[in-house]
C-alpha cells in the first residue's frame, strides 16, 4: 500500500509541475523541468522495487 501512496504522488507532482513548464520565466521552466525529472527518476525506483517485492513472492 505505501508503495501505491508513493507511485501517486509522484504522479500528482508530476502533473502539478507541468504548470511551471508552462511559464513564462526561464527559472520556472527549468526548475519544473529538474522537479520532472526527479519525479520519474523516483517513480521509476518504486516500480523497480515493486517488481523486487512481487518477484520474490512469486
Amino acid at each position: 500500500m505505501q508503495h501505491i501512496l508513493k507511485v501517486l504522488a509522484a504522479i500528482v507532482v508530476i502533473t502539478y509541475s507541468l504548470h511551471l513548464v508552462n511559464a513564462e520565466n526561464d527559472l520556472l521552466v527549468f526548475s519544473g523541468l529538474a522537479v520532472i525529472l526527479a519525479a520519474i527518476y523516483f517513480l521509476f525506483r518504486e516500480l523497480d522495487l515493486i517488481f523486487e517485492q512481487l518477484k520474490s513472492k512469486l
